[in-house]
């Protein structure tokens, strides 16, 4: 307890020393956890990664952690310093004492979750964490502990707090020596004035990552300073990680939601190649003409929506690797084509099977749960294929709350809907296993003409496929052999080549077997996104996001897809309805049809176009293999195609077709 002998000043340069000593130690346990997370997986480093790049990573991180521990210093500050000055009697070590224990609960409890996240996702954290509590979250949760040990995660949280709150205890004290030598000074007054700027320069200097002005700064955008995707990774703590998402989330978000009715209009006018765009309505926009069928029209149409199913096991590198022997054979028949330059809409399933359904690019305004997507949707294959005399039908072996995507599909006229209950198998907390699934499909369709959207589950974390009874999967050992010596997590690797291979297996002997009883039956796969793990410890952005896109039946052949050609999700739709509708036809589309030569594809947060894969939030984009860089104008081209695309989605998703209002 402070004596009444002491004067404001000597409880000023205690309590100011015992911040900035709680500032350094927070700066040391970020530090520290950058440290354990490279330690962690430093197998996905390169082999001959020199020891300064690992060192530049530190000091990189450190620096942007200076704006993290200043962020945190400053209630300490608040509730420590200043309080203190205002009134002597107020418990300033106390209350900075609890404040940084919960700094340091925080900081653990983040690292703990860094780890399985990036396992997951290959980033520290993205942009995708923010839409949690849109997804099912009793599962998330489930799988949070069965998959990624998220119990005893948060204990170790708590033993590491507990330990450096300790060492903290014993840190703390030491900020009395050189609050003693500074009570020693004579002159106390001009000592508090100099101690006051020397605070604020330090605030600048730690507000720009160590450098006085914003040219030397280092911040969120900027810091991707390293050759290797781990390295750049690690520089973001948690806190900088998670700010750099947020801000990306909510840019994207605000730039959807922030539009008025002018703004649609010019990207519908530049889209149209028009001057400008006076209707009232965006339906003359969407209507389409088709230019002639393709193939004759088919019986069944199997629109197959399969949970991370990414595009690289297909690479020609990994032919080896018996994961996806199932759909390389479809891909091998003469009556299929695949599409080798495919984005999904986002980095979520909903996102994905949304634009799938819809033929819209995924403009993170979670299209599904808004109002209007409680009446049918103009551009949805179910409304318009229904139209056409299908019978439009849903089969998912989850559960319809998830994402609501019952009323979803109910409310996109959906003639039958089918769910876990309806399949009477065993399965994990996202749904029943796929063999027992796709067997209940196939009990379900009949001779009638049918359209038929698939989304299957098993190929998710948690990965609860018993592989002791599927003996035509890899075992552990075999399974082992194609697991770099350098993974993090050899177990869960291996558990997932497994059940990609098992849901390989599964959708292509379903694919092939409804190809045998309805040969006039048309079959479209793609993945629902990307962007979860690789076997390469530096995966190129593409070789993480992309999915691929395969259509198998009567009447197609590889001549019917253009060498460049491209896409994502919204594509889909357009090209089924281009491929089986009579000349002159007219179907509502915001996509392209891919056999029509269509290059580009939209993904929530990257474009792609013409063998390059770029981010929509900076001008930073890669060459895929065996492609030639863009130029400029083009680049920009391409970016305002896709960003008009965007505009006149978000309208449509927040307000509408109508045009006729202006946006309040």
């Amino acid at each position: 307890m402070d004596t009444p002998s002491k004067t404001r000043y000597d409880v000023f340069v205690e309590n100011l020393s015992r911040d900035v000593f709680f500032f350094i130690f927070i700066l040391l346990l970020l530090s520290f956890y950058r440290a354990a997370f490279l330690f962690n997986f430093r197998g996905l480093l390169l082999p001959d990664t020199p020891s300064a790049d690992l060192w530049l990573t530190m000091w990189y991180g450190l620096r942007i952690s200076l704006k993290t521990a200043g962020a945190l210093f400053l209630p300490s500050f608040v509730l420590g310093t200043l309080a203190k000055q205002i009134w002597l009697a107020w418990p300033a070590e106390k209350v900075r004492n609890i404040w940084a224990f919960i700094c340091i609960f925080g900081l653990s409890l983040l690292f703990q979750a860094r780890i399985p996240y990036y396992h997951e996702f290959n980033n520290a954290f993205s942009p995708f964490v923010f839409n949690t509590l849109h997804d099912d979250v009793g599962a998330i949760i489930s799988t949070s502990v069965m998959q990624y040990g998220a119990v005893w995660r948060i204990l170790a949280a708590a033993a590491m707090a507990a330990v450096f709150g300790w060492c903290f205890r014993g840190w703390i004290k030491l900020a009395d020596q050189p609050a003693h030598a500074l009570k020693m000074l004579p002159w106390k007054k001009t000592a508090a004035v100099c101690l006051c700027v020397l605070l604020a320069a330090s605030a600048v200097y730690v507000r720009h990552g160590g450098s006085w002005g914003y040219e030397g700064s280092i911040y969120w955008k900027n810091a991707a300073r390293m050759n290797q995707h781990l390295l750049n990774e690690a520089i973001l703590d948690d806190i900088q990680a998670l700010y750099k998402a947020s801000r990306i989330y909510k840019q994207f978000a605000a730039s959807s939601s922030d539009i008025d009715v002018s703004a649609v209009r010019e990207a519908a006018a530049r889209l149209q190649g028009r001057t400008s765009y006076q209707e009232d309505s965006l339906l003359p926009f969407l209507t389409r003409q088709a230019s002639g069928a393709a193939i004759d029209k088919p019986r069944h149409i199997f629109l197959i929506v399969a949970e991370t199913y990414m595009l690289w096991p297909l690479w020609e590198e990994y032919a080896s690797l018996p994961i996806a022997q199932g759909m390389r054979e479809i891909i091998n028949r003469p009556d299929s084509i695949f599409v080798r330059h495919f984005l999904p809409a986002s980095n979520g399933t909903m996102f994905g099977l949304t634009s799938v359904l819809l033929g819209l690019p995924e403009v993170n305004l979670l299209t599904a749960n808004r109002p209007s997507a409680r009446q049918p949707y103009e551009t949805a294959l179910s409304v318009q294929l229904k139209k056409q005399g299908y019978k439009t039908r849903f089969f998912y072996g989850g559960f319809s709350s998830w994402e609501n995507v019952g009323i979803f599909m109910d409310s996109q006229q959906m003639d039958e809907s089918f769910y876990y209950a309806d399949f009477g198998g065993e399965g994990g907390v996202w749904g029943v296993e796929d063999k027992i699934f796709l067997q209940g499909i196939a009990e379900k369709i009949t001779p009638e003409p049918s359209f038929n959207l698939i989304l299957t589950s098993s190929n998710h974390t948690p990965l609860v496929v018993d592989m002791s009874k599927e003996p035509e999967i890899m075992n552990e050992k075999e399974a082992a052999a194609f697991i770099p010596s350098s993974a993090s997590d050899k177990d869960l690797l291996r558990q997932r080549l497994q059940h990609f291979q098992y849901a390989d297996k599964y959708l292509s002997e379903f694919v092939l077997e409804m190809y045998k009883q309805y040969p006039d039956s048309l079959f479209i796969i793609t993945g629902d996104h990307a962007d979860r793990w690789t076997l390469n410890p530096n995966p190129s952005l593409y070789e993480r996001l992309a999915v691929p896109l395969v259509i198998l039946g009567r009447g197609i052949n590889k001549d019917m897809l253009p060498s460049d050609a491209a896409g994502s999700h919204m594509d889909i739709a357009a090209t089924l309805l281009e491929l089986i509708l009579p000349k002159g036809e007219t179907y509502y589309a915001l996509g392209h049809s891919l056999l029509n030569g269509n290059c580009c594809g939209l993904h929530a947060y990257y474009w792609l176009g013409r063998g390059v894969l770029g981010e929509l939030s900076s001008e930073k984009h890669e060459i895929l293999p065996g492609a030639e860089d863009i130029s400029l104008e083009e680049d920009k081209q391409i970016r305002s195609i896709l960003h008009d695309e965007q505009t006149v989605t978000a309208w449509r998703v927040l307000h509408g077709l109508s045009l006729a209002v202006e946006n309040e």
